[in-house]
């Protein structure tokens, strides 16, 4: 019994040593992922890098960048199905 808690006792404070050290390799909502939260990843099998934590799950955090308009873009608009630009 002794030999069984001391094993599960070891075990625990392994896994606690280990996490933190992908502390830095993990990005949740923009920011670096606390303690907490890289247990949380680490403890569902992500890898480390860029994730989104929000109430429908985990997902990978995709940057877009917003849609730009061309410079020679016009301002174009139908009023009574005839096209009219600026």
């Amino acid at each position: 019994m002794n030999r069984t808690l001391i094993t599960a006792a070891f075990a625990l404070v392994l896994g606690l040593a280990v996490t933190p050290a992908f502390a830095g390799g993990y990005v949740v909502n923009g920011h670096t992922a606390s303690r907490a939260e890289t247990q949380f990843l680490a403890s569902y099998g992500v890898q480390p890098g860029s994730w989104k934590v929000d109430g429908y799950g985990i997902s990978p955090a995709v940057q877009q960048s917003p849609p730009t308009t061309p410079a020679n873009a016009q301002n174009c608009r139908y009023v009574l199905d005839v096209l009219l630009c600026d």
